[in-house]
């Protein structure tokens, strides 16, 4: 993986900003392969299509780049809280690049990819809409709350300027592969389940600990009045799947990714 960006030239364009983006996204195209099938190159959308700027051809795998001269901390802003909203609720949210660059060697730093199965409603957060007399006032933006995306769903792909061997990137990034292919109401309780474990202080953590949630999962999932059933079997899921580990009835700490069996508490 060559980690440097192609020159473009600088007249085509008013801004560094915009330089940045057009060199990311021409990188992105040339270097990277589809994280779940391995296809290469991933092919970029049209201009202004909505939450996504690459599509795997192969398997269809939608992938958003945000890219950056800084670091990016533990808040990623995102456009559209709305939109954004809406993305996630009608299954359409693309998977996360985090690109971090050099402005003065022209290169990556950084590399990571959110699973965008991993990203709940539970982990945005709105912006305070902007105020006349800006151009587009009341239009309200967000920030993505990475803390609330469990640590392996946030895979390493380029760490201090060395690309990790793609086998190692793609065996961590196929650990959500089964959450792919749930329905997305399975998918969505799931999803939102991982994001509320993540806010608990610490590991183990007891059923009734998850259940502090009930009210918060209720607004997410209306549909659904039995909450505390709905929990219990999202964790009895991540057991099979190797995401917890049960050490006993009614206790939990993060697992070790290998299956294992569950048992109804």
């Amino acid at each position: 993986m060559d980690l440097r960006f192609e020159a473009i030239p600088a007249a085509a364009y008013s801004s560094r900003s915009q330089i940045a983006r057009v060199a990311t996204q021409a990188w992105v195209r040339r270097e990277l392969p589809c994280l779940a099938c391995s296809a290469h190159p991933l092919r970029a959308t049209p201009e202004n299509t909505r939450s996504r700027d690459f599509v795997c051809a192969g398997c269809g795998e939608p992938y958003e780049l945000k890219s950056t001269a800084g670091r990016f901390g533990r808040w990623v802003p995102d456009g559209a809280y709305a939109t954004f909203l809406e993305t996630i609720r009608l299954g359409r949210t693309p998977n996360l690049l985090l690109l971090e660059y050099d402005r003065d060697d022209r290169s990556v730093r950084e590399l990571r990819a959110v699973h965008r199965t991993l990203i709940s409603p539970l982990a945005l957060a709105a912006r305070r809409p902007l105020l006349p007399p800006a151009r587009r006032a009341g239009w309200q933006g967000c920030s993505l709350d990475l803390g609330l995306v469990p640590p392996s769903g946030r895979v390493p792909i380029v760490t201090a300027r060395e690309p990790l061997p793609w086998p190692e990137v793609t065996a961590a990034w196929s650990a959500y592969a089964f959450m792919v292919r749930l329905r997305e109401e399975s998918r969505g309780w799931l999803r939102d389940v991982l994001a509320v474990i993540e806010r608990l202080p610490r590991r183990p953590f007891r059923l009734e600990e998850a259940y502090a949630f009930e009210e918060e999962l209720a607004a997410l999932h209306p549909g659904n009045r039995n909450v505390r059933p709905k929990i219990r079997q999202q964790l009895q899921r991540l057991v099979l799947e190797g995401r917890l580990q049960r050490l006993r009835p009614g206790l939990y700490a993060p697992g070790e990714g290998a299956p294992a069996e569950a048992h109804a508490e």
